[in-house]
């Protein structure tokens, strides 16, 4: 069976790239959480960059550690299936605002959001 995680390059590693998203990202919100989606760029070859995904649960939101990395796994799991491919070349930021009560509702959010994330970027790039 293959390794079915993210790999390091798909992942935020440092508070900077979370930085990065809050300053320069199109942000949409929603009832549990925020998606954040930036550019990336290119490469030095001209190739593309994968996408790269960070997730933030707080202790406000999760007092349990458990249920904080349990939100976590959702949102990779549904980046790795669905997400990744879509979002290529761009980073994806998903803060959560509060604790959804299922699976199903939480990665109908992310969803939605990443849509609305998406359609803000195309505007804001023909209005330049």
């Amino acid at each position: 069976m293959p390794d079915q995680g993210l790999p390091p390059p798909a992942r935020f590693h440092h508070g900077i790239d979370f930085t990065r998203a809050f300053d320069r990202g199109q942000k949409a919100g929603g009832r549990f959480c925020q998606v954040l989606l930036r550019p990336r760029g290119r490469t030095q070859d001209g190739g593309g960059r994968c996408a790269r995904l960070g997730v933030m649960v707080s202790t406000k939101v999760a007092p349990l550690a458990v249920r904080r990395h349990t939100l976590k796994r959702w949102v990779r799991e549904l980046f790795r299936l669905r997400l990744k491919e879509r979002l290529d070349g761009w980073d994806c930021a998903v803060i959560f605002r509060s604790d959804p009560p299922d699976h199903v509702q939480c990665d109908a959010e992310v969803l939605a959001l990443v849509e609305r994330a998406s359609q803000a970027k195309a505007e804001g790039r023909r209005r330049r």
